[in-house]
C-alpha cells in the first residue's frame, strides 16, 4: 500500500510538473506565432519545435484570406526580386502523404527559409505553406503591405554572412530570435556611452531605410554583372565605435566613410551615404526606386539610336571612280537621254489596225496562229468528223441524270448566247454537257465550226476529267480531247470538232492573243460557284467577248452557287436546273463521331471560343484510326486546311500501329504537286490496304475518286491581304455550307459512304451559304495588269467596277499606286514599257519586274531560280524538323547574307549533280524535296518561255544554261541581290542594333527590324534571323506575314546602299547641307545618303545612264539589235565593280559598339 501511494505521488508530480511546462511553453509559444505559425524555420533555428496539425490553425487569423493566390505571389515576387524566370533552385515544395498532407515549402532567398502548412489535399498544403513563407518575406521587408513586392528587397542573401545586400533592420527578427545574447551586450555598449550622429547620415537614413539592400539593387541593374561584391567594397574597422569605408566603382570610383556601433549599422550608414549621392546624381527616380538598365545606360542608347539615324557614306575608290568619269565623258548621259527622246518623238502612233490584230490572233485550241477555215475546207472537215461519229460510235458509259435532259440544253444553247446550268452533285454535268455539245455539232454537219473550251478551277480537275471524258469517247475520237494546264499541255492534234479543258489562268493567257476567241464556238465555265480571282475576272472578259463575237455561247455550270445572280449578271439569261444523283452519305458530327469513340462531347463554348478554328490534328489523326479499325472497307478522303497540317497529320498516322511499315496507302494531295503526282490519288490500292488521301480544298469540285467511302470534314485555309501594309496571311476559318455538300458528296458518288464533319451539328446552321470571293480578300495588282492587257483604255476602278462582286475603291487605289511604284503603270495608269514586259510573266508583278531586269543585266539564272523557289519552297518543311531546315539554310547562305541566294544555291547544286545517289545524298544532308525541286525547274522553264514572249530572250533553253551570255554576271551575287532590290523595291527593311526590351533592359548587341510601315520580325525559317554579322543596315524581302498580332518577314537579303540608289527608278530629292549633299527617297524615313558634291554628281549621272539603258532595251522587243550592246556591257561591268569593291558600311556597327565598350565604360 506504502509503494502505491508512493507512485501516486510520483505521478502527480509528473503531471503537475508537465502543467507548468506547458503554460511555460503557451507563453512562449505565444512570442513566436507571428514566426512559428506555419512552422516557419529560418536558418538551422527551431527544428525542435512540433505543434500537433489539428491545433497549428488555431489562435491566429487565416493568411490564406491575406494571400488568396499565395504561391503564384511567392513565386512573382523572387522572379521580380532576382530577375529571373527559372526559380526552381530557390523555390522547392515537398509533401508527406497521408489523410492530413504537410507540405513543406523551402526558400533559398533572401536567406534560407522553410515553412509548412497542412491540408486534406496537396495542393491545399503547399498553399498554405507559401501563405507563411509570404509572411515571413513580409516581415524581412521584401514584400510590402498589400501583397507587392518591395524594391529595396530586391536583394539576395547567402547564410548569415555580410552582404552588400543586408540593412540592420532586415536582420532584426533572426537575431532577436538566434543571437539574444548579441542583442544584450550591444545594449551594454550603448549605455557605455554614446557615439557622435553625423547629420548626413541621420537626413540619409530619414530618406533611404534600407540603404545596402538598395544601393545593391542599383548596382545589379545598372551593370547586370553577377560582380556586385567587386563594385561595392565594405571594409569595416575599430573597436566598440565601428567605422566604415564604402568604395563604389560605379558609375564612378567614389569612397563614403561612416560610424556605428556594430559592423552592420556602420556598413549601413555608409550605404545611405552613396545612396544620397545617387540620388544627387539622378540615378533614382521619384519613389526613390532604381531606374531601368537602359535609364543608366542613357549614352549608349543615344549612341545606338544615333547611330541607326545617321546618313549612308560611302567611299568611292579613287581608280573606279576615275573609270567611271571616263566612261561618263565617253558616253556623256545627256546625249544618251536626248537620243531617248529622240526615239519617243519617232515612233509611230498605232491606231486600232484590224489587220494588225489579225496577224496576232491565235488558236485558242492548238496554240498557233490563228486562221478561219475556208468554206470548201470547213464543209471537207466537218464531213470527215461525221462519218468518224457514225462510224465508230463513241460510248455513252453509265446512265447519269443529265442524260435525259440532252435535248434541252442543247435547245437552250442554241437559243441564248449564255446559258446557266445549276446541275447538282452527281449529275454528270462536267463530263456530258461538252460532249453532248460537240456531238450535237458534228451530227448537223457543223463539227469543223465547234471547238470547245472547258475551264477547271485546278490543274487536277482539268487534266482528271480530260482523261475521263477522253476514255468514254473511246480510241477513235481520243485525238479530239486534250488539256492545257500549267506546266503541262496536250492539246487536241488540231481544231474544227475539238474539245479543249484548261484552267481559268490559261483561258485568260489566250484572251489576251484573242480577245475575241475567235474559232471557239463554246466556252463552258465549270465550278463557277467558287468564286476564285480569276474566274470572275473571266466572267468580266467574256461580257465583252461575247458582245464581239455573236457567235460565241457561253455556258456557266455550278452546283451549289447562287444561279440567280449569275443569271442577272448576264442579262437574266435562262436557267437549266439537272437534279443530281448520290447514293446515301450518312453524316455524323462531332457529337455523334465522340459518341462512337467513347469520349465525352465537349463543353458548349461561347462564341469567341468559336471563332477559334484550328483543327485538333490528334483527333483528326485518332478518328482515321477509328474508321479504319471499326468501319468497313473503301478509302478514306480526309479534307485539312494546308500543307502543313497534311504532313503532321501523315506522320501521326504513320505513328499508330495499324499504319506503321507502310501497311496503309497515305497519300497527300496538294495544288502545289507535280500533275504526275496528283494523279495517284485516282490508282485503286492493293488487296488489304486502305487508301487515304490527305487533301486540301484541291479534291473538292469535279473530282471523282471513285473508290472515296468515307469523308472527313474540318476548317478550311483562306489567304488575306492587309491592304495598307501588304501585309498577308493565312487564315483558318470555318468553310461555307456549299463547301460541307460538295465535300459530303465525295462520298457518295460511286458507293454509299459516310461523312464525319468534325464540327458541332449547330455551327453548320452558322456558316455562311457560299464562301466569300476570293477578289474582295486578296491583293489585286495582278488582276489590275491583266485588266490592263484586256481593256488598255479603262480605268481600274472602272473595270474592277464590272466584275460580280467589285472590290473596294480603296484596295483597287492602293494596288495602283503599288503599281506605278515599281515602274509598271505610268501616271495615267498605262503599261509602261516595262509594264508589257512584266505582264507577260505568269508570276507576282514585282518577281515579274525582277526577273525582267535580270535580262538585261545577264543574270538571268539565278533570278529564275529565286522566283521559282518563292513560289514553291523547296525544304521539305515540317513542324518537327524545322530546326534542320535553318541549320541547312544558315549552311548554305555563308557569307551571304541572303535567303534568296541560299534558294539560288540549292537549285544550282541540284541540277549540277550526277546521278540518283548523288541527288538524294544532297536531299537529305540539306532536309530538300525532291519533288519540290522538279516542280520549281518545271517554274523555271515557264518563266523562261514568258521572257521569250516579252522579246527578251531568243530560246528559254538559254536563260537555264550558265554558260549562256544571259548568265554572264549570274556568279555576282552583290549584283544578283541588287537586280532583286530594284524589282522588290519599296519591300525596304532597316536594320537596328541596340534595342530596349519591354523591362527596360538595354541589349547593346540585339537587332531590331523596320519597315515603313512598322516594326517587323525576321521568321524563324529566314537564315538572317539571329545573325548578327549583317553586310548592311538594310534588307529587302518579298512576303511579310502577319500572326498572332506580329508582322514575320520569311525572306530577305541585305542591300548595297549603292544599289538601292542606282537601280531603283524612283524620285530622288537632294539638299545641301554644308559641305555635303543630303540625298532622300521621297517619302521614306529608312534610308539617306551623304555625298561630296563632286561623287554626287557622278553617282547620279551613273544613275541616269543606268535608267537609260533599262528603257533604250525595254523599247526594243529584238533585244540582239541593240545598238549599243558594247556600252552596255561596260555600264555593267562598271556597276558590278562598284558594288563589290565599296564598303556599305559592313562592321562599323560592331567596331564603334561593341560589348566590351559597353563593360568598360559602365565599370
Amino acid at each position: 500500500m506504502a509503494a502505491s501511494c508512493a507512485a501516486l505521488m510520483r505521478v502527480r508530480a509528473l503531471v503537475t510538473l508537465r502543467r507548468k511546462t506547458l503554460e511555460v511553453n503557451k507563453d512562449i509559444w505565444s512570442n513566436w506565432t507571428s514566426v512559428c505559425h506555419y512552422r516557419t524555420k529560418v536558418g538551422v533555428a527551431h527544428k525542435h519545435r512540433r505543434s500537433p496539425p489539428e491545433t497549428d490553425h488555431k489562435g491566429r487569423p487565416d493568411l490564406l484570406l491575406e494571400f488568396p493566390q499565395p504561391k503564384n505571389l511567392l513565386f512573382a515576387t523572387l522572379s521580380r526580386s532576382l530577375g529571373l524566370s527559372d526559380l526552381s533552385q530557390y523555390i522547392q515544395y515537398s509533401c508527406t502523404d497521408g489523410e492530413v498532407k504537410r507540405a513543406t515549402v523551402t526558400l533559398h532567398w533572401p536567406e534560407r527559409i522553410e515553412t509548412e502548412g497542412f491540408g486534406s489535399r496537396k495542393v491545399e498544403a503547399e498553399r498554405h505553406a507559401a501563405a507563411a513563407a509570404l509572411c515571413k518575406l513580409r516581415e524581412l521587408g521584401v514584400l510590402r503591405q498589400g501583397t507587392q513586392p518591395s524594391v529595396t528587397g530586391m536583394t539576395r542573401r547567402k547564410g548569415r554572412q555580410t552582404s552588400v545586400w543586408e540593412d540592420e533592420d532586415d536582420v532584426a527578427v533572426h537575431d532577436r530570435l538566434k543571437y539574444l545574447p548579441f542583442l544584450k551586450k550591444t545594449q551594454k555598449e550603448r549605455a557605455q556611452g554614446p557615439i557622435e550622429e553625423d547629420p548626413a547620415v541621420i537626413e540619409a537614413l530619414s530618406v533611404f531605410p534600407k540603404p545596402k539592400a538598395l544601393l545593391g539593387s542599383i548596382i545589379q541593374v545598372a551593370t547586370s554583372s553577377n560582380r556586385v561584391r567587386e563594385l561595392l567594397q565594405y571594409r569595416t574597422t575599430g573597436g566598440k565605435v565601428k567605422t566604415c569605408e564604402l568604395t563604389v566603382r560605379w558609375p564612378e570610383e567614389m569612397t563614403f566613410t561612416a560610424d556605428g556601433r556594430r559592423r552592420l549599422e556602420a556598413e549601413s550608414n555608409a550605404a545611405a551615404l552613396a545612396c544620397l549621392r545617387f540620388k544627387e546624381l539622378k540615378l533614382l527616380d521619384e519613389q526613390n526606386n532604381p531606374l531601368t538598365h537602359a535609364r543608366y545606360h542613357q549614352q549608349e542608347v543615344r549612341e545606338a539610336g544615333e547611330r541607326h539615324r545617321r546618313p549612308c557614306r560611302i567611299q568611292i575608290p579613287t581608280d573606279l571612280e576615275r573609270r567611271v568619269q571616263e566612261y561618263l565623258t565617253q558616253y556623256p548621259v545627256e546625249a544618251e537621254v536626248q537620243k531617248l527622246w529622240d526615239e519617243e518623238e519617232q515612233r509611230p502612233v498605232h491606231d486600232d489596225d484590224n489587220d494588225d490584230d489579225e496577224d496576232l490572233i491565235t488558236d485558242a485550241i492548238t496554240g498557233k496562229r490563228y486562221r478561219a477555215l475556208c468554206h470548201e475546207e470547213a464543209e471537207s472537215l466537218s464531213d470527215h468528223l461525221l462519218s468518224l461519229w457514225m462510224r465508230v460510235g463513241p460510248g455513252r458509259g453509265a446512265e447519269l441524270p443529265v442524260d435525259s435532259y440532252k435535248e434541252s440544253v442543247l435547245e437552250a444553247v442554241r437559243s441564248s448566247q449564255v446559258l446557266v446550268i445549276a446541275g447538282e452533285t452527281g449529275c454528270g454535268k462536267t463530263t456530258r454537257i461538252p460532249r453532248f455539245l460537240l456531238e450535237g455539232q458534228v451530227r448537223r454537219g457543223e463539227g469543223a465550226e465547234c471547238n470547245i473550251l472547258v475551264t477547271q478551277p485546278r490543274r487536277i480537275s482539268a487534266v482528271s476529267v480530260a482523261h475521263r471524258v477522253a476514255q468514254e469517247m473511246g480510241p477513235a475520237l481520243r485525238h479530239c480531247v486534250g488539256y492545257q494546264v500549267r506546266l503541262e499541255s496536250r492539246p487536241p492534234e488540231r481544231s474544227g470538232g475539238a474539245l479543249l479543258f484548261l484552267t481559268v489562268g490559261v483561258l485568260l493567257r489566250k484572251l489576251q492573243s484573242n480577245p475575241g476567241l475567235q474559232g471557239i464556238s463554246h466556252v463552258i465555265v465549270d465550278e463557277v460557284h467558287e468564286r476564285d480571282v480569276n474566274t470572275d475576272l473571266l466572267l468580266a472578259l467574256l461580257l465583252s467577248s461575247i458582245k464581239n463575237n455573236p457567235d460565241l455561247r457561253v455556258l456557266l455550270m455550278s452546283a451549289t452557287g447562287d444561279t440567280q445572280r449569275l443569271s442577272q449578271y448576264f442579262g437574266g439569261c435562262p436557267v437549266v436546273h439537272v437534279p443530281g444523283f448520290m447514293h446515301p452519305v450518312q453524316a455524323r458530327f462531332l457529337e455523334e463521331v465522340l459518341t462512337e469513340m467513347g469520349r465525352p462531347t465537349p463543353p458548349r463554348r461561347d462564341r469567341e471560343e468559336e471563332k477559334d478554328v484550328a483543327p485538333d490534328l490528334d483527333l483528326v489523326a485518332d478518328v482515321i484510326d477509328h474508321i479504319h479499325s471499326n468501319r468497313e472497307p473503301g478509302a478514306l478522303l480526309c479534307f485539312l486546311p494546308g500543307w502543313q497540317d497534311i504532313k503532321a497529320v501523315q506522320q501521326k498516322l504513320e505513328e499508330k500501329a495499324a499504319f506503321r511499315s507502310g501497311s496503309q496507302l497515305i497519300l497527300p494531295l496538294h495544288s502545289s504537286m507535280a500533275v504526275t503526282e496528283q494523279q495517284t490519288v485516282f490508282r485503286r490500292p492493293p488487296d488489304g490496304q486502305r487508301k487515304i488521301v490527305l487533301t486540301t480544298n484541291i479534291a473538292e469540285t469535279s473530282v471523282t475518286i471513285d473508290d472515296i467511302v468515307h469523308v472527313l470534314n474540318g476548317p478550311g485555309m483562306q489567304k488575306y491581304e492587309n491592304l495598307c501594309s501588304q501585309v498577308s496571311g493565312l487564315n483558318t476559318v470555318w468553310i461555307s455550307q456549299a463547301n460541307v455538300t460538295q465535300r459530303r458528296g465525295r462520298a457518295g458518288r460511286c458507293q454509299p459512304g459516310h461523312s464525319y464533319h468534325l464540327f458541332p451539328r449547330k455551327q453548320l446552321d452558322r456558316m455562311a451559304v457560299f464562301p466569300v470571293p476570293e477578289i474582295l480578300r486578296t491583293p489585286l495588282e495582278s488582276v489590275i495588269i491583266q485588266a490592263k492587257i484586256h481593256c488598255p483604255h479603262s480605268k481600274a476602278v472602272d473595270f474592277l467596277a464590272q466584275v460580280l462582286d467589285s472590290p473596294d475603291s480603296q484596295a483597287v487605289r492602293v494596288a495602283v499606286k503599288n503599281l506605278m511604284d515599281i515602274g509598271v503603270l505610268d501616271a495615267a495608269e498605262n503599261l509602261t514599257p516595262l509594264g508589257e514586259r512584266v505582264a507577260c510573266m505568269s508570276c507576282d508583278p514585282r518577281l515579274g519586274k525582277a526577273l525582267v531586269l535580270s535580262a538585261l543585266f545577264s543574270c538571268v539564272l539565278p533570278v529564275l531560280s529565286v522566283a521559282a523557289c518563292l513560289t514553291r519552297d523547296p525544304f521539305y518543311n515540317s513542324m518537327q524538323n524545322r530546326a534542320l531546315v535553318s541549320k541547312a539554310k544558315v549552311a548554305l547562305s555563308g557569307s551571304s547574307c541572303s535567303d534568296h541566294l541560299v534558294f539560288s544555291r540549292v537549285v544550282q547544286s541540284w541540277k549540277e549533280l550526277q546521278g540518283r545517289e548523288s541527288k538524294q545524298e544532297f536531299l537529305d544532308k540539306y532536309t530538300l524535296s525532291g519533288a519540290s525541286l522538279r516542280f520549281i525547274h518545271g517554274l523555271m522553264q515557264q518563266f523562261g518561255e514568258n521572257l521569250c514572249e516579252a522579246g527578251l530572250l531568243d530560246a528559254s533553253a538559254e536563260c537555264l544554261r550558265l554558260s549562256s551570255g544571259l548568265n554572264q554576271h549570274s556568279q555576282q551575287e552583290q549584283l544578283v541581290k541588287a537586280v532583286l532590290i530594284a524589282g522588290l523595291y519599296p519591300h525596304l527593311i532597316q536594320v537596328k542594333r541596340g534595342t530596349v526590351t519591354k523591362s527596360g533592359r538595354f541589349r547593346p548587341e540585339n537587332l531590331s527590324y523596320r519597315t515603313e510601315s512598322g516594326p517587323v520580325l525576321l521568321h524563324r525559317s529566314s537564315a538572317n534571323r539571329g545573325n548578327p554579322d549583317l553586310s548592311s543596315r538594310w534588307l529587302t524581302f518579298f512576303s511579310a506575314v502577319k500572326s498572332n498580332g506580329q508582322v514575320f518577314i520569311r525572306d530577305s537579303s541585305v542591300v548595297h546602299p549603292l544599289a538601292l540608289l542606282l537601280l531603283t527608278d524612283c524620285d530622288l530629292s537632294e539638299r545641301v547641307v554644308g559641305d555635303v549633299v543630303e540625298v532622300l527617297l521621297p517619302g521614306h524615313s529608312l534610308i539617306r545618303w551623304e555625298f561630296s558634291p563632286h561623287v554626287w554628281e557622278l553617282l547620279w549621272d551613273l544613275r541616269t545612264s543606268l535608267q537609260a539603258m533599262i528603257h533604250r532595251s525595254l523599247r526594243r522587243c529584238d533585244r540582239r539589235s541593240t545598238s549599243g550592246g558594247c556600252k552596255d556591257s561596260e555600264l555593267v561591268a562598271l556597276l558590278v565593280e562598284l558594288l563589290n569593291n565599296t564598303d556599305p558600311e559592313s562592321g562599323s556597327d560592331q567596331e564603334e559598339f561593341s560589348t566590351e565598350n559597353i563593360r568598360s565604360d559602365s565599370l
